[in-house]
Formats: structure tokens, C-alpha cells, sequence
């Protein structure tokens, strides 16, 4: 798909970056995010990824938390359905995200059930810091699950938002192939990053083992 004039005005600070570029962008609004969240994270994710013109939907039938108000989510939408805030709101923020988009990838708060095509991206604690764990196309679906499965929820608050925004970049390098298809982070207050060593499979752990003697 072409950009149209307004689009290359809208996005002109991201078609500028280098790893983005106009083939980028035109990815971006080519592709799509499912939203598996109620709280401050994933809606903080939701709003960075429409705002760069990622299609954006919720899954299922969840409601809002007490903690998810901020970029896209007022007061008076707690305990109201995800779907309805997300198609009422993603359009009012940018009419390309609107609705879904092909190859949809999944962000998601833990814990949550993963299905679909990568990219996927979890939003995720350990009840110290908050965390987002990726996955790309070619990154090892055994790998990621064996990771998640031993994390916590995200936290709510500034640290929730952070991480949100986090993500929501992680899965938009992960839609343009920038960077390794699996592997993870940590973030500490205030604005700290950390590697976090991720959980191996019985294969890949057995690939990466030195030959025995």
C-alpha cells in the first residue's frame, strides 16, 4: 500500500527513523494488534500502537480495571467492556487504526492464553519490576512459553504505563524485523532497563550444551 499525503504528514517523525522508513510505516498500518488486557499496560500499548498506525482490537470479553484510565481509557469506563472502549476510542485517536489489519500479532497482560501469528508480546512482573517478553516469527514458541509461565501480572501505576509503552515499541520492531525474534527485559523504577534471562526449552537448551567429551 502507498502512503497518502496526510499519512506521510501524520507519521513524518517515524518514516524519519532509519529501522522505519516509508516501507516501514506502510508495514505498520499493514498490520495488526489483538489487545488481551484490562489494565494500565496493555492500554497504555493499545494507545502507543494506534497512534503509529497499528490496527488495534481487543479479544474477548473482558472489562476494565480500576487501573487502566489514562491515554485511551477514562474513569467512567471502568468495568465496561474492552471492545467497546477500543472501537469507540482507537478511531477517535487515529482513523487507521481502526479496526483490525492482516497478520495480526497478540499483546497481551499475563497471564493470558497465546494463540495466533507472532508477533507475540507479554506484559508481565514479578512483583518488583515489570517486564514485556517477545517473540518474533522465527523465535522458538517453547521458549517464550516455558519464559511467561513462571511470570506475574504487570504492575498498575507509572511503572504499568511504562512498561506499556515499552511493549508497544518491542511490537512494532518485531512487525518491521528489527532486533532478535525472542528474548526480554526488565524495567525498574525509575526508567531502569535490565536483560532478563529467559527460560530454554529441552530442545534449545540441548542445541546450546557444549558437547561432551
Amino acid at each position: 500500500m502507498a502512503l497518502r499525503e496526510d499519512q506521510i504528514l501524520r507519521y513524518s517523525r517515524q518514516i524519519l527513523l532509519k529501522d522505519v522508513g516509508g516501507r516501514g510505516q506502510e508495514a505498520l498500518l499493514a498490520g495488526g494488534a489483538r489487545v488481551d488486557a484490562t489494565g494500565a499496560a496493555g492500554m497504555t500499548a493499545a494507545a502507543y500502537l494506534a497512534g503509529g498506525g497499528t490496527p488495534v482490537s481487543a479479544v474477548g470479553a473482558l472489562t476494565l480495571g480500576p487501573w487502566a484510565p489514562g491515554f485511551l481509557v477514562a474513569a467512567r469506563d471502568i468495568g465496561q467492556p474492552v471492545t467497546t472502549t477500543l472501537a469507540r476510542e482507537v478511531p477517535a485517536l487515529n482513523p487507521d487504526a481502526a479496526g483490525t489489519g492482516r497478520g495480526e500479532g497478540l499483546i497481551a497482560e499475563l497471564p493470558t492464553a497465546w494463540s495466533g501469528e507472532a508477533p507475540w508480546v507479554a506484559l508481565c512482573g514479578d512483583g518488583f519490576r515489570a517486564g514485556v517478553v517477545y517473540r518474533g516469527p522465527q523465535g522458538c514458541l517453547w521458549c517464550f512459553g516455558e519464559t511467561v509461565r513462571h511470570l506475574d501480572s504487570p504492575p498498575d501505576g507509572a511503572l504499568g504505563v511504562a512498561v506499556g509503552a515499552l511493549g508497544a515499541l518491542v511490537f512494532q520492531r518485531l512487525r518491521l524485523g528489527v532486533g532478535p525474534s525472542l528474548g526480554g527485559c526488565w524495567l525498574r523504577a525509575p526508567g531502569v532497563l535490565e536483560d532478563m534471562a529467559l527460560r530454554r526449552c529441552a530442545r534449545c537448551a540441548a542445541k546450546a550444551a557444549p558437547d561432551a567429551p
